[in-house]
């Protein structure tokens, strides 16, 4: 089944083998065809945004005591 990933600045030409459509577009993919350009900072799949807890970038707090 097929997902659609938004296309990222660092992404060149052609992207998991299809003609990069710019930035900020996105373009319908398998997770096996993106999986490469997702590691690589090309793609982003944009549900994982909402999967994403609100503080997943902020360091754990450190417990007092």
């Amino acid at each position: 089944m097929q997902k659609s990933y938004r296309v990222l600045e660092a992404a060149g030409p052609w992207v998991a083998g299809v003609r990069n459509p710019g930035k900020g577009k996105t373009i319908k993919l398998t997770e096996e065809q993106a999986q490469y350009a997702v590691i690589a900072g090309e793609l982003e799949d944009p549900a994982a945004d909402k999967a994403k807890p609100v503080d997943a970038d902020k360091p754990a707090a450190k417990a007092k005591g």
